[in-house]
């Protein structure tokens, strides 16, 4: 496969984590510079001189090197993912991937023998098609996953977002506005010139999660005594 292609698979199967586990994966840049170098480094074996889809086109490879990037699980999951997407990408090709190699030199396929595509071809082209096509259709309704997202971690943390609604008919947009308010089912609530701004899930027009910190909230109680 070429460099395009991973890129664009590993990006489908970033995508659908996103939405199956409802966590944040791309919204900050070095995330997208981690997911296109590891969509890559599969193949960077024959600049250190190894045999090319042998070492480094393993399972163990994929855990290995996704390793040093344990410190931040978020970055963690993409490395790996993106890794994974190389050798399930060149699983779809002729020469297939020796996924245990050396213990184990069977070559592992993903598709039958006449349904194999050849790197560079005609296949390959509709492949990547389908896959950006299918990556922005994800993307697209994402906005329900993103509410989800703000209705689940809003309790523990700080979140900023991009929000286009529409309010009497008229379209707003704001960025990087803070989440101050949710009724954890439909509406959510941003501060606009001071004043709160509940907006219902049917006004949305979009929404992406920019920014989320951890915080940690403890509710405090207040006596008041009143005397006469």
């Amino acid at each position: 496969m070429r460099w395009i292609t991973h890129i664009a698979i590993a990006s489908l199967f970033v995508k659908l984590l996103e939405i199956t586990l409802l966590v944040d994966l791309t919204s900050r840049y070095e995330f997208w510079i981690v997911l296109s170098l590891y969509a890559m480094m599969a193949d960077f074996d024959t600049l250190a001189g190894i045999k090319h889809r042998t070492y480094s086109h393993t399972l163990y490879a994929a855990l290995l090197t996704s390793l040093p990037l344990i410190f931040d699980l978020r970055l963690f999951i993409i490395g790996l993912s993106a890794y994974l997407s190389h050798l399930f990408a060149d699983m779809l090709t002729l020469s297939g991937v020796m996924l245990l190699y050396p213990f184990k030199k069977t070559t592992y396929h993903f598709l039958p023998a006449a349904w194999r595509i050849k790197t560079g071809s005609n296949a390959e082209l509709m492949l990547l098609t389908a896959v950006v096509i299918l990556t922005a259709s994800f993307s697209l309704a994402a906005s329900t996953t993103e509410l989800d997202k703000i209705f689940y971690y809003r309790q523990s943390n700080d979140i900023y977002a991009d929000i286009s609604f529409y309010e009497n008919g008229v379209l707003k947009s704001f960025n990087q506005k803070k989440i101050v308010w949710d009724d954890g089912k439909s509406r959510i609530g941003i501060v606009v010139d001071g004043r709160l701004k509940i907006i219902g899930k049917e006004q949305i027009k979009s929404t992406k999660i920019v920014e989320m910190h951890e915080v940690v909230r403890k509710e405090v109680e207040k006596r008041i005594v009143l005397k006469r």
